[in-house]
Formats: C-alpha cells, sequence, structure tokens
C-alpha cells in the first residue's frame, strides 16, 4: 500500500470510529511515515548523546539486515503458510509468505492498541494493513515472489509486480495463485483491510460495529468511483472525506531536522527516483552513512523523537514473536 491507504484511508477511518481530528492525524502519520522513513539520523539535541533514528523502509537493496530489521517487522508480517499454499496453483508456500488477517500481524496490533500509544497504533496499523497488499509475497529473495519468469527483476518481495499490489485502484493479474483468485483487484483487499481495522479502532474506542456499512460507504463509493489517477483520488480525499493533505516534512520540520527530503512538502504517493536518490546520498557519504543533524534542542519529546521510540519497540515485539515462531 501507498500514501493513499497507510494516511488518507487510515485518518478517514481513525476519524468516522470516533477519533478527535488531531489523534486520526497523528496516528495516520505514524502510519505512513513507516514507508518514509529511509534515511538513519544522529541527531544531536544538545542534550547529552545523539540520537541515532529507526530505519523502517528500504527499497532498494535485499540483505539479511534489511530483511531481519525492516521488511519482516514492518512491511512483510509472515502469515499462515498452509492458507498460502492451498490459495497456490502449486500447492507451494514458504513460511515466512505474507497473508491478510495474519496471527502474527494481528498480534502486534493488538498489543500496540493495548499501550494506547498513538505512534505505536500507527506503525502496526502499516504492518497489518500490508498483509492485504503484500499477500502471497514474503519480504524474503526466493522463488515463491516471481510472478513473470521473464522479469529481469529480481524475486524479492513484490519487486516482479511492480507497484501494482499497492494500488487501491489495481486490477492486476497474479498468475501464482488458483485461477479463482488469479484476477486480482485491490479494490476488494483494500476495503476488507479497511472493515477489519474499522472494526479493531471501534473496539479500541469502547464502542460497537453496527454502523460500519454506514461509516465506510463514503471510502468504498470513492474507490469504485474515482478514476485510475491517484492525485485525483487524493484530492478526493481532502475535498469528500475531509481529510487533511500528508505533509511528509512536517514532523522532521517541527524537530528541527532538516535535509533535502524535508522540503519536500507535501506528498501524495512514492517515488522510486527519491529513494533511489536517498540511497545514492547515503552510499556517496563517508564512514557509516548517517545523515548527522544538529537540532537546536528541538528534538527531544517531538512528535520525530516519539514515533522512532514507537518505531523501536514494534520492532523489538515483532523480533521476539518471530523470534518465537522461528521466523526471526
Amino acid at each position: 500500500m501507498n500514501a493513499e491507504f497507510h494516511y488518507y484511508a487510515i485518518c478517514f477511518l481513525c476519524v468516522r470510529a470516533g477519533f478527535s481530528e488531531a489523534e486520526a492525524g497523528r496516528v495516520a502519520t505514524s502510519s505512513q511515515y513507516v514507508d518514509n522513513a529511509i534515511h538513519a539520523y544522529e541527531i544531536d539535541d544538545g542534550r547529552g548523546a545523539p540520537y541515532r533514528t529507526q530505519v523502517t523502509q528500504n527499497y532498494l537493496f535485499w540483505d539479511q539486515t534489511t530483511l531481519r530489521e525492516i521488511y519482516l517487522p514492518f512491511h512483510f508480517v509472515p502469515g499462515e503458510s498452509e492458507r498460502a499454499a492451498r490459495e497456490r496453483r502449486d500447492g507451494r508456500a514458504g513460511r515466512w509468505t505474507v497473508t491478510p488477517d495474519s496471527p502474527l500481524a494481528k498480534e502486534l496490533l493488538v498489543r500496540a492498541l493495548r499501550t494506547r500509544d498513538l505512534f505505536r497504533i500507527g506503525i502496526a496499523l502499516h504492518a497489518y494493513a500490508d498483509t492485504w497488499a503484500h499477500q502471497h509475497f514474503s519480504g524474503r529473495l526466493e522463488e515463491g515472489n516471481a510472478v513473470d519468469p521473464s522479469s529481469p527483476l529480481p524475486p524479492a518481495g513484490h519487486l516482479q509486480a511492480l507497484r501494482a499490489p499497492d494500488d487501491a485502484m489495481g486490477r492486476w493479474s497474479d498468475e501464482r495463485l488458483v485461477p479463482e483468485l488469479a484476477s486480482v483487484d485491490n479494490r476488494a483487499r483494500f476495503l476488507a483491510a479497511a472493515r477489519k481495522i474499522y472494526r479493531y479502532l471501534r473496539t479500541f474506542l469502547g464502542r460497537g460495529f453496527e454502523d460500519e456499512e454506514l461509516a465506510l460507504d463514503p471510502l468504498a463509493r470513492l474507490w469504485r468511483e474515482s478514476s485510475g489517477d491517484m492525485s485525483a483520488r487524493i484530492a478526493s480525499f481532502a475535498v469528500d472525506l475531509d481529510v487533511p493533505a500528508y505533509d511528509r516534512g512536517s514532523w522532521l520540520a517541527a524537530a528541527g531536522v532538516r535535509d533535502e527530503t524535508s522540503e519536500e512538502g507535501r506528498f501524495a504517493g512514492y517515488d522510486k527516483y527519491l529513494w533511489l536518490k536517498g540511497e545514492l546520498a547515503r552510499r556517496a557519504l563517508s564512514g557509516d552513512g548517517l545523515r548527522r543533524i544538529r537540532s537546536e534542542g528541538r528534538f527531544a519529546g517531538s512528535e520525530l523523537f516519539l514515533w522512532n521510540e514507537a518505531a523501536r519497540a514494534h520492532r523489538e515485539l515483532a523480533l521476539e514473536l518471530l523470534s518465537s515462531e522461528g521466523l526471526a
């Protein structure tokens, strides 16, 4: 999924569930920032030892560290391999294959909800929602991810499928699956994710979800009636669903962190050229590749700091759960 779901749909669902606008914005920004935290910063706040931020996305290089620290905890939480095998033509699935609404992803979300930390909840919602978009893929480099035998791209994650699994309006063919599942309409997948998330949010607030059809209808209608142009749909979220625009640089600026990526302002989707630019810049730096920043005393206690603490806690719990299943 991209910002259309991780920020805009999540913000809409939070407000519909009963969160205040400020609370909904914090949860939704926490969810989307998982895809934006592609740089490691070492931040000198002038108040002690520098703070190293948590990286939660890397789009370019699959290695064991990236797999363990980023993909498995935040984007490709392993699911139910028996279910995945039943839904594949070859009847085989690895232990790391993602399935929607899987036990590990639910456990991460439930544990986050118990903390009542809105940053932690947003991060767990990102991982949980991705179990719908990334179903039948794993965060590993393995043949089970191959959707196109002629592709020059390696079968890492859903790389061979490019953006298709993450687009809310995407319609594509996954020939790895049994015939009745091979024709994929992401709107159905994303609405199923939205329905489950709405129920979790309502339960968290101590409310029922008898009105879920009425609550979810505007979102369903937007995806049913809109064009394939994501920019137009993002505008519809703002105009029709009253969701404020996502500003990818707001938390960085408020925390006193400024670099070339924090100047880019509002952000509707994702841009692989930006990812490449960021990785090349990282590699061009000497030493460990950290971006060293002086925040002039604004980082400690900021939303960026609190999000990083939540991301670290989410990762530690995910690795603990994965280890208990022999998957870490």
